[in-house]
């Protein structure tokens, strides 16, 4: 699916990891001046009369110390109840992509192990607005691969998202024909009839025979997030009333998980 379907830019993870990297060496070096201080002063090195002097800056490797060890209890004691709830809410949304997959196979006869179903939130990324996906699965097993944040109006998901209807389209054959026309002609369509996608993104969307995007709403009745079933449908069964009955169905299962619990977000980012 479009440009929806790359995985995230490796620029991105590279900065990210850098910067993680950054925080963990300046922690252990902060940690280590402070426990180097509180282990030669309780030893006397070089001396007591040298410490005596230092009490200051004793009491801040003492303090800085006791921060770290709390901190790392804190969050420990933190993670292991948040895990829980982190482990149930995947379980359950796993259950409802794979139920919905039942679902389409029920409906259009189409082979259990070549539907992908994906869910995406709503989330600001860097300041901006992004579908993020939450949970994919194909053949009621999880899809390993990452996929990067997606702007409202990007890909059929992003188109579906933000005119807030179901939309459909035969994408194999909606690249190929583009694909023959040429980047000329793509770039002569208006943004709408192209799904907001570069012809560079084009090119790199992944070839499912047939995509539905169906958006998601919250209790305000504001748009949340996005369904998307991708594998080889057709236009009759991209726009059956079986189908679109299903994709409401898990959009209900949706709403009562309700938005990922507290730690979700940053347990599966990295």
């Amino acid at each position: 699916m479009a440009a929806v379907m790359r995985g995230f830019p490796t620029s991105m993870a590279w900065v990210h990891n850098r910067q993680v990297i950054v925080m963990l060496l300046a922690r252990a070096a902060v940690t280590a001046t402070a426990g180097a201080a509180v282990t030669l002063a309780q030893l006397n090195l070089p001396s007591k009369q040298f410490w005596d002097g230092q009490r200051t800056a004793l009491w801040i490797s003492v303090a800085v110390v006791a921060f770290f060890i709390c901190y790392d209890a804190v969050r420990s004691v933190n993670y292991a109840l948040q895990a829980s709830s982190i482990r149930k809410y995947d379980n359950d949304l796993r259950a409802a992509l794979s139920a919905l997959i039942a679902a389409v196979v029920t409906c259009t006869g189409a082979p259990w192990d070549k539907i992908t179903v994906r869910c995406y939130r709503l989330r600001r990324v860097r300041l901006r607005r992004r579908l993020v996906q939450t949970a994919a699965v194909r053949a009621g097993a999880d899809v390993a691969d990452a996929r990067h944040p997606m702007r409202p109006g990007e890909g059929v998901a992003g188109t579906a998202f933000a005119d807030q209807v179901i939309v459909g389209e035969e994408w194999g054959q909606f690249v190929r024909t583009a694909t023959e026309q040429g980047p000329a002609a793509w770039d002569q369509r208006t943004p709408a009839k192209r799904y907001g996608l570069t012809w560079g993104q084009l090119r790199r969307s992944t070839q499912a025979d047939g995509v539905v995007a169906s958006p998601t709403f919250d209790r305000d009745g504001r748009p949340d997030g996005c369904i998307l079933v991708s594998g080889p449908l057709k236009t009759p069964d991209l726009v059956s009333d079986d189908l679109r009955q299903a994709l409401d169905d898990l959009a209900t299962v949706l709403d009562k998980l309700g938005p990922p619990p507290s730690g979700w977000w940053s347990t599966h980012e990295h």
